[in-house]
């Protein structure tokens, strides 16, 4: 028995270098591509799909899962940026710098403002590792899932350690 997570596909957040907001959709994805996804899906023989709320993943989910309903879980969602979402990190220097301060100096302890700090986010990793469950694949985001794996090895410093490319699938136990 396995759980699995899997980065979504390719937005034009990652290409353009901006934060992603909650409804920032996927860039169109080849036939062959989405084909070979389903395969290595299939190959994991999970039998559910679980995604974040946020439209990307349900977006990805679509394209690989054609087997049954699929869930979503709020706890898998990506680390919330506050007033950065929608923004490259320059553009919200220019409005917001001084406030930015305290996130970037110490990210683990502070969030951007109405955001979430990687220590705030750090323990829904942890709450999600509790709640798992078995043959499922987990579709969800960078930030989150680089969580997750820090939650594993069980330091939340850990964080930096990991960079994960869209669609790639991360086996959790």
């Amino acid at each position: 028995m396995s759980i699995y997570m899997m980065r979504h596909g390719k937005t034009a957040a990652n290409e353009k270098k901006y934060y992603a907001t909650p409804t920032e959709p996927l860039l169109p994805v080849d036939p062959s591509v989405a084909l070979k996804l389903k395969d290595e899906v299939a190959a994991l023989s999970v039998t559910s799909v679980v995604t974040s709320p946020y439209l990307r993943a349900k977006e990805t989910a679509a394209i690989l899962w054609d087997r049954g309903p699929v869930a979503e879980e709020p706890l898998i969602r990506e680390v919330n940026l506050g007033v950065l979402e929608g923004r490259t990190f320059h553009h919200a220097y220019d409005r917001y710098g001084e406030a930015l301060e305290p996130w970037i100096d110490d990210p683990f302890n502070y969030g951007p403002p109405q955001g979430e700090s990687l220590r705030g986010a750090y323990k829904r990793a942890q709450a999600f590792l509790q709640i798992a469950k078995d043959d499922t694949l987990y579709i969800s985001h960078d930030g989150f899932m680089r969580l997750v794996l820090s939650a594993v090895k069980g330091d939340v410093h850990a964080f930096f350690d990991y960079k994960l490319e869209n669609f790639q699938i991360i086996k959790i136990k």
